[in-house]
């Protein structure tokens, strides 16, 4: 646990905790006072943008989980069948959690098609991925808004298909994935950078303040000239409304992302403020299970807490018990227990070391038994007798001498005796005392390559002794 503490980015999981406490104010929240600075008055901030907050944090969560496959082909497959995984019971739980019946718009589905969709991206460089998502931002909204006009005369979802799985996630939801792609593509583009080092999150929080402060402008005052409108074609194309899928409001919620996360970044660097934030901080690590939990919690709230709230108790209620479980949980046990169960599901994050294959039969990496490997040196056990025995002077030495290595040398046919008189090329010696025995080495089989040799003339008889006289 405490490798794994060192090595993480504090800063994500605190934007993380912040766009799940977002979504609680988004379900719950009671807006008492409609000016921004009074209790109640940044309520505003949770509607439309936590979840854009989630999807943008979700691209950086796919690069953490490809960057070392980046440069592998098999590395990256097996990363890619791990998010596949992943995506099934992340859309899996999602629909459990819809047919609870609450009158919240779980983003789980659509989190996990946007998954899938996001895969051929992750290999790309960073400047690449960051322009398909301004591709996706400025043609994204515009099919959806008109293509909705055309099929039920408004910009908003289409609840009538809002159960179909698979239209809901790509077209019809909340969370279409034909704009929503995106907030991921720009997480991924995010995740590509260096977010340890300060200067990368000072200029996250620059970049990220002038784009949202582009886009929000830019809708509020379109929506300032086109004032009695509502509900066109036109007004629907540029207004910041939350979940309009407009390019000024997606353009603006992105902004808005990417500066929060570049804010927790640099405040999660000073050690006392990571201490403050840690219960945030353990929100964020465990998200998937205490946004379950919530939608849980609503159903047994009932719908009312969620369209006819008279009090932001429920909602205090939650964000406390949130809080305390996540921390108590992560002090004792570690990774959430959604967290948990999921990545036991979708299997280890290493590759399974490949050893070497099978030799196929007939190929020349094979190894006799009784002959070594080309290019290397047979070393027959030296005989017992030959074993190294310790020395028995007092103090000396019991480390054995390294044995010798021979030097190859082919093995030898055994001689072949033929019995006298019988040798197949050669006559036999007709003096008895001499032994017509020979010994030639069998270097052919089959018929012989050459034809035999003529009979020789029989010896001549040996000359007398000389005689020695006295």
């Amino acid at each position: 646990m405490q490798t794994r503490a060192r090595t993480r980015i504090v800063g994500v999981d605190t934007a993380r905790g912040l766009a799940v406490l977002g979504m609680f104010v988004a379900h719950l929240g009671m807006e008492r006072h409609s000016e921004i600075w009074t209790t109640t008055g940044w309520f505003f901030l949770g509607d439309g943008r936590p979840s854009a907050l989630f999807a943008m944090l979700a691209g950086i969560g796919l690069v953490f989980m490809t960057r070392r496959a980046q440069d592998d082909p098999a590395r990256f497959a097996f990363q890619r069948g791990r998010i596949l995984r992943r995506a099934l019971i992340l859309y899996l739980l999602g629909y459990g959690l819809v047919f609870l019946g609450t009158p919240v718009a779980v983003i789980l589905p659509a989190y996990a098609v946007l998954f899938v969709v996001a895969v051929p991206f992750l290999r790309m460089s960073a400047v690449a991925v960051l322009g398909c998502a301004g591709i996706v931002l400025a043609i994204g909204p515009q099919i959806l808004v008109l293509t909705r006009h055309a099929f039920h005369g408004e910009a908003g979802p289409v609840h009538e298909l809002a159960l179909l799985p698979g239209l809901a996630e790509v077209w019809s939801g909340y969370y279409p994935a034909i704009t929503w792609l995106a907030y991921i593509l720009v997480g991924v583009a995010v995740g590509k950078t260096d977010l340890r080092s300060p200067r990368v999150a000072t200029a996250l929080l620059g970049i990220g303040s002038v784009v949202a402060a582009l886009g929000y402008g830019a809708g509020a005052f379109a929506e300032g000239a086109l004032v009695g409108r509502e509900g066109t074609i036109a007004f629907d194309l540029i207004t910041i409304e939350p979940h309009a899928n407009s390019t000024p409001e997606m353009l603006g919620n992105a902004g808005f992302a990417v500066a929060l996360l570049g804010l927790c970044l640099l405040a999660m660097s000073l050690a006392p403020l990571r201490v403050i934030a840690a219960p945030l901080n353990a929100v964020g690590a465990m998200s998937l299970t205490i946004y379950s939990l919530h939608i849980v919690y609503i159903a047994i709230l009932g719908t009312d807490a969620v369209w006819y709230p008279v009090s932001n108790w429920p909602l205090i209620w939650l964000v406390l018990a949130s809080l305390a479980f996540a921390i108590i949980w992560q002090k004792t046990l570690g990774q959430g227990p959604l967290e948990r169960l999921l990545a036991r599901l979708i299997g280890s994050r290493r590759p399974p070391a490949s050893g070497p294959g099978p030799t196929p039969p007939g190929s020349h990496h094979q190894v006799s038994p009784q002959y070594p490997a080309p290019g290397q040196h047979h070393v027959p056990p030296p005989p017992e007798s030959a074993q190294y025995q310790a020395p028995q002077r007092p103090g000396a030495s019991t480390t054995p001498p390294p044995a010798p290595v021979p030097h190859y040398q082919p093995p030898q046919a055994a001689p072949v005796q033929h019995p006298p008189h019988q040798h197949p090329y050669y006559p036999a010696s007709p003096d008895p005392q001499t032994p017509a025995t020979h010994q030639v080495p069998v270097q052919h089989q089959g018929p012989p390559p050459y034809p035999p040799a003529a009979p020789a003339p029989p010896y001549p008889p040996a000359a007398p002794p000389p005689q020695h006289r006295a």
